[in-house]
C-alpha cells in the first residue's frame, strides 16, 4: 500500500512544491536546522527543530492530499510527500515520517515527526 501513496505523493509535490522546497532549502544555505527554524511564511504552517541534526516537527491545519486519502485516518498521502520532499533535499540521509496526530483522527492539526539518519554509519549529523 505504501508504494500506491508514494507515487501519490511524488505526482503531488514532484514539481512545485519540490521547487520551493529546493529554494527555501537554498535560502538556508541546505542547512536542514535553519530551514526547519525559519517563517515558513503561512502561519498556518510550521516547521520547528526538536534535535538539531536530527528530529524535526511540521505541521499544518488539515489534510493536504487531493485525493482526500480515501477517508485513511493516517494521511499516509502526507506522510510519503514528506519523505519524498525531504530526501530529495537531503538524499545522503535516511528519513523516517511518523505521523502525531491528524486532523481525520480528531486532532486540531495534523503534526508529523522527520527524523534524519546518515545512510553512512561514518558520517557525522
Amino acid at each position: 500500500m505504501d508504494a500506491c501513496y508514494k507515487q501519490c505523493a511524488i505526482d503531488c509535490v514532484g514539481a512545485d512544491t519540490l521547487k520551493q522546497y529546493q529554494k527555501q532549502f537554498d535560502e538556508c544555505n541546505k542547512d536542514i536546522d535553519l530551514l526547519f527554524s525559519s517563517d515558513t511564511g503561512d502561519e498556518d504552517f510550521y516547521r520547528r527543530v526538536i534535535e538539531a541534526g536530527h528530529i524535526y516537527e511540521t505541521g499544518y491545519p488539515g489534510c493536504i492530499c487531493w485525493k482526500n486519502d480515501n477517508g485513511q485516518g493516517k494521511c499516509e498521502c502526507s506522510r510519503q510527500a514528506l519523505i519524498y520532499l525531504y530526501s530529495q533535499l537531503l538524499p545522503d540521509k535516511e528519513i523516517t515520517v511518523e505521523t502525531i496526530q491528524t486532523v481525520r483522527e480528531g486532532a486540531e492539526n495534523c503534526i508529523f515527526r522527520i527524523i534524519f539518519s546518515s545512510t553512512n554509519s561514518n558520517l557525522s549529523s
